[in-house]
Formats: C-alpha cells, structure tokens, sequence
C-alpha cells in the first residue's frame, strides 16, 4: 500500500526552514535526493547539507529549487514568510520610529 502524499500546503504549513520545506517536498514526492540535486545542477552533498541545515540557500539555488519544484523563489528563501525574518523586523520597527518623530 502506498503512502498517502500530503498536499503542497500540507507540507508548507508543517516546515519551517529552507531545508525542511525542500526535504519535506522531495520525500513527500518520493524524488531521490540524487535526482533532486543533477535536476537543479547541484551536488548530492550540497542538497543534503541544505536539507540538514549544514548550508543555508541564497537567491541562485532559490530560483533553481523553485524551478524545479514549481513554486516561486521566495517561498524558498522565506518559509515562514518574509515578515517573520529579524531583519524585516528591525527595518520595520526603525521606519516606524522615524514616521512618529516626523510627525
């Protein structure tokens, strides 16, 4: 009997890194990570850090990740959504700070 694959938002909703999200997508669709990797132009070793948190993703890998998987690139970069990074957080705050004093 074959396993019962979650949905795309099934899989979104449960993960919280880049890693997560895209080990959770392969092994969702049964995809070897060896396949997964020559398809994006990646090596193996290069996936499994990803996959495993050793490696973070920039921007190239994003799109190439995206590429494969159908999605688009920030959904890679940003599981969780661009709102909830620090940084987003901070320049928010900042620009809020300065709106009040202006006026």
């Amino acid at each position: 009997m074959k396993k019962k694959m979650k949905t795309p938002l099934e899989v979104f909703h449960v993960e919280t890194t880049t890693g997560e999200l895209v080990k959770a997508w392969r092994t969702n669709f049964e995809i070897p990570q060896d396949q997964m990797a020559f398809a994006c132009g990646i090596s193996q070793a290069n996936l499994s850090a990803i996959e495993n948190g050793r490696r973070e993703v920039g921007p190239r890998i994003a799109l190439r990740f995206a590429a494969y998987m159908g999605l688009a690139p920030d959904i890679i970069l940003y599981p969780n959504g661009f709102e909830s990074e620090p940084e987003f957080k901070e320049v928010e705050k900042r620009a809020k700070k300065l709106k009040e004093i202006a006026g």
